[in-house]
Order: C-alpha cells, then sequence, then structure tokens
C-alpha cells in the first residue's frame, strides 16, 4: 500500500489538524479515538513524527482533552473469539504500554473505554468470561459493541437504550 502511505499519513494527523481550530474558533467538537498499536508503531518508525506530534498535541494539551477520547485497543489485530484469551490480554497490556510511551501515564489513565477489533465479541461463555476479566483487569470501564450483540441481563430482550453508555459487568 506505499502508493496509498501519503493518504493513510493525513488520515491519521487530520484528527490535529481539525480539532484544534475548531477549538481555538470557540467549537465544542467531541471524538473518539481508536488507533490500534500497529499503526502507532509504525508511524513511529517510518519517522512520521508530525503525525505523532499532531495526536500528542490533541491528546496532552489541556485545552483539547475535553474533545477527544481515546478508545483503548488491541496490539495487532486480534480478533476476541478467535485469539487465546492469554495472547489476547497480552495485545492489550501492548497497546497501554506503547500509548503510555508516546503519550504519557496521565493520557493512558483517561483511557476509559475499550474497542474491540471488528466489535468482535466472544460467544462461548467461558472465552466471553476471561475477555471482560480482562477488560476490566486492564481498567476498562466499557467497551464499544454493536448494539443488536447485546441484550439485557434480567430478561434476555434487546436493550431499550442502545445509544447510551451501559456498565460493564
Amino acid at each position: 500500500d506505499n502508493h496509498n502511505a501519503f493518504v493513510f499519513q493525513w488520515c491519521y494527523k487530520r484528527m490535529g489538524e481539525l480539532i484544534t481550530p475548531l477549538v481555538e474558533q470557540g467549537a465544542d467538537p467531541r471524538v473518539m479515538l481508536d488507533y490500534s498499536g500497529n499503526p502507532l508503531h509504525g508511524l513511529c518508525v517510518m519517522g512520521q513524527s508530525d503525525v505523532v506530534k499532531s495526536l500528542k498535541q490533541i491528546t496532552c494539551d489541556s485545552a483539547y482533552q475535553s474533545h477527544i477520547e481515546w478508545l483503548g485497543t488491541a496490539w495487532g489485530h486480534p480478533v476476541a473469539p478467535s485469539t487465546p484469551v492469554q495472547d489476547f490480554r497480552l495485545h492489550v497490556r501492548a497497546w497501554q504500554h506503547f500509548f503510555a510511551g508516546l503519550f504519557g501515564l496521565d493520557a493512558l489513565s483517561r483511557v476509559r473505554g475499550f474497542s474491540p477489533c471488528e466489535m468482535a465479541l466472544p460467544n462461548h461463555p467461558d472465552v466471553c468470561y476471561e475477555f471482560v476479566r480482562s477488560l476490566k483487569d486492564c481498567g476498562y470501564q466499557g467497551v464499544l459493541v454493536q448494539e443488536h450483540s447485546i441484550e439485557r441481563v434480567e430478561d434476555s430482550e434487546p436493550l431499550r437504550h442502545p445509544h447510551i453508555p451501559h456498565r460493564l459487568v
């Protein structure tokens, strides 16, 4: 995909280019960012310091922190239902470690939600339990899912309010 490198680079960088002027103009934008470890690491290896600098500004500068919500994710692209639970946990921890190295522990402490690759949730009860346990052990309070993939515990019915946050239990 080298022929698309510039486009990918710009896509990763543009959040800083969009958020900063909007805030300076008095707007109140909100965006969720979900970049797995591979692209973040790749940007560093490729020497794309301007992209990292743009992301660092909106992540670390207090003027922009209320406008950015990073979602934790995994290092590579491990799909939770088909990745051994111990490996999945290592992917999550590796992402947290690298994110903290780029943006600092304070920035990592503000990452409360998790975005699983392909929004895939484990079907097997034991694997699902370990998935949730891993996320909770890693400090996450919520997980981004498709609303049709979850149901209420009390009656197995669909969620009544699918577009508001629900507690990760």
